[in-house]
Formats: C-alpha cells, sequence, structure tokens
C-alpha cells in the first residue's frame, strides 16, 4: 500500500508543539484594528493555532527573508541582517522592554542608516502594492515600520516586496511621520493601563474571524502561567514592571482572567 503522502504531511504539522506565546507588545501587531488583540499577546494569552497550510506559509516567508538579504547583497548593498552583539535580529524596544520591534536588517548608505522590512507576497497583493504604495495597500506593515522608527530613531525604512508567483521585487522609502507614531504610541499606552477595547461585539466580525487571538477574546483559552502579567487585574507602571491592583506584586492570590473591555 502506498502512502498518501498529502495526508502524512498534514498531519505531520498538525501534530507540532504549539510556540510559546509572546508576552509583549510587537512592532508587527501594533497595526491591527483592536486593541483587544495586542492586550491579549502582550499578556501571552495563547494563539489560536494555524492551519498546517499557513505555517507553511510562515515557514517559506522567513525562507524568503533570507534569499532577499543575498539578493540585496549579490547586488552590492550593505546589509547587515543581524545585530553583531547580540548575534539576533535588530532589535528596538520602549517602554522599559514591554514592546519591542525587530527589523530584517539595517542598511548603510552612505552616512546614512536605513532599516528594512522584507515581506513576500502573492501576485494580487504585490501589485496591490506597486500600484498603491505601502501605506494603502498594507497598512499595517507601513505601521509595524513608523513604530521601529519610533523606537530606534531612524528616520527612514524601506520595504522590500517579493512576489512569490513571479519572483519580481518591488520597495519602497518610507520617512519617519511622527504624528503616526503618536497615534500608535496611544494604542500602547491604553493596553499597559488596561484600558484596551474589543473592535467588535460580533465574533463572526471579519477582523475577529482572522485574528490569531479569537480563541482567548471569544472562548476563554487560558495562558499556560497564571501570573501577575496574565491576570486581569493588573497594569504596567512607568518602569516596565507589572503591578496588581489585588495582590503585592509579585504573584496572584485572586488571579482572573483578562478580559477586554466592550466596544463602547
Amino acid at each position: 500500500m502506498t502512502p498518501d503522502i498529502t495526508q502524512l504531511i498534514e498531519d505531520a504539522f498538525s501534530k507540532e508543539k504549539r510556540e510559546q506565546a509572546r508576552q509583549y507588545i510587537g512592532a508587527s501587531g501594533i497595526g491591527q484594528s483592536c486593541d483587544a488583540s495586542i492586550a491579549f499577546s502582550f499578556r501571552g494569552y495563547p494563539d489560536t493555532p494555524p492551519d498546517s497550510r499557513l505555517k507553511r506559509i510562515f515557514r517559506d516567508g522567513h525562507r524568503i527573508e533570507d534569499v532577499v538579504i543575498k539578493d540585496m547583497r549579490k547586488a552590492g548593498l550593505h546589509v547587515m541582517e543581524k545585530d553583531p552583539m547580540s548575534g539576533k535580529q535588530w532589535r528596538f524596544e520602549g517602554y522599559g522592554g514591554l514592546v519591542m520591534g525587530n527589523a530584517d536588517g539595517l542598511m548603510e548608505v552612505g552616512k546614512d542608516t536605513i532599516g528594512v522590512e522584507i515581506k513576500s507576497m502573492n501576485d494580487a497583493k504585490h501589485k496591490e502594492f506597486v500600484k498603491k504604495g505601502i501605506k494603502a495597500s498594507h497598512s499595517h506593515y507601513y505601521d509595524q515600520m513608523q513604530f521601529m522608527m519610533g523606537l530606534s530613531g531612524i528616520k527612514t525604512f524601506v520595504m522590500v516586496a517579493y512576489n512569490k508567483n513571479t519572483s519580481a521585487y518591488h520597495h519602497e522609502y518610507i520617512e519617519f511621520d511622527e504624528f503616526r507614531y503618536a497615534y500608535l504610541t496611544s494604542k500602547v499606552e491604553r493596553v499597559l493601563v488596561n484600558d484596551a477595547a474589543k473592535c467588535s461585539e460580533d465574533e463572526s466580525d471579519w477582523r475577529c474571524r482572522g485574528c490569531f487571538k479569537f480563541d482567548a477574546c471569544w472562548h476563554g483559552a487560558l495562558p499556560d502561567e497564571r501570573s501577575v502579567r496574565t491576570c486581569g487585574n493588573s497594569y504596567a507602571t512607568n518602569d516596565g514592571k507589572m503591578r496588581c491592583n489585588k495582590c503585592d506584586g509579585t504573584t496572584c492570590a485572586d488571579w482572573t482572567a483578562y478580559v477586554p473591555k466592550s466596544r463602547g
């Protein structure tokens, strides 16, 4: 009997261990329309598991990032994808380490440093980016770069997009917009002081159906650990620490699940 290769691959991906949820506000998610989704990420609540196909899309996206860096270097561009001090991606932090952004690279152009963000796109999305520009075609990517510029002090980022269907490239340089950054930090502050709200009161809303925090938000999926960070009574302080309204700030004797505010 010949093996069912397709089903075996699907089964192998479905058995993968769930990745540990991040516990910070990331630049990649700051452009979301829902504060509650950002808050669940910040508090370390689990993602709704992606299906096998989506896992492979994410995997291939990371692989393409490496290819793009190599192509940029082949073109004679000086791109550093890792911080030589840490050996890891360039990371920029704020709010005492509660907020972070990871850049795909830094590019030196003369005396200037330009941040690099790389995305792989299907043909339709790539054409939309070419036609409209990143702010109109993918506003969440635009916000991701604005947020990293605000955290890092870098004044220019470049979006380099690779078409997965045709292998075509397109890029766009983005300048820092202090007003957009102020808007994004207002979202951060709502999350940190426990003032985040859902974007909808209907779980069938398209924004909710595709959200990685769907199960946490609508069906009570709980974090792996009960801590001050995951407790619904806690809030963040200016020094990057978590405090709880009902305990000494280090343990949670009266732990309760985090619930975002209703949309008002």
